[in-house]
């Protein structure tokens, strides 16, 4: 009986081992330009949340050089964001919160 206990122990340990980690499903640039240009409001909501969110996460961040000016309507800040994404897209379809980031040096830089 002792032996079966050790055995099932070690097998869990082993099938625990051997699961194949989860990996993320980053957002890329194109999903989020196309849920951003949608006529669909929770595509467009969902695409607002997440520039909402790249936006607080960057300018919060040590150091930050994004400054988005206090009272700018968020309709503006996801236009502006969207017309540079669009305007300076290069290459593969890569992940959308480096390239909103980009963006947001570019459209929003403190002033020193």
């Amino acid at each position: 009986m002792r032996f079966l206990l050790i055995l099932a122990v070690l097998l869990g340990g082993v099938l625990v081992i051997a699961a194949k980690p989860a990996e993320a499903g980053f957002i890329k640039r194109d999903f989020l330009l196309r849920s951003c240009a949608s006529s669909d409001e929770q595509k467009l909501a969902d695409c607002t949340g997440y520039l909402i969110g790249v936006t607080d996460t960057t300018q919060s961040e040590a150091g930050s050089i994004v400054c988005v000016p206090t009272g700018i309507a968020i309709r503006n800040l996801r236009d502006s964001v969207v017309y540079y994404l669009r305007a300076h897209a290069k290459g593969p379809d890569d992940d959308a919160a480096p390239a909103v980031r980009a963006a947001l040096r570019a459209l929003y830089p403190c002033k020193k």
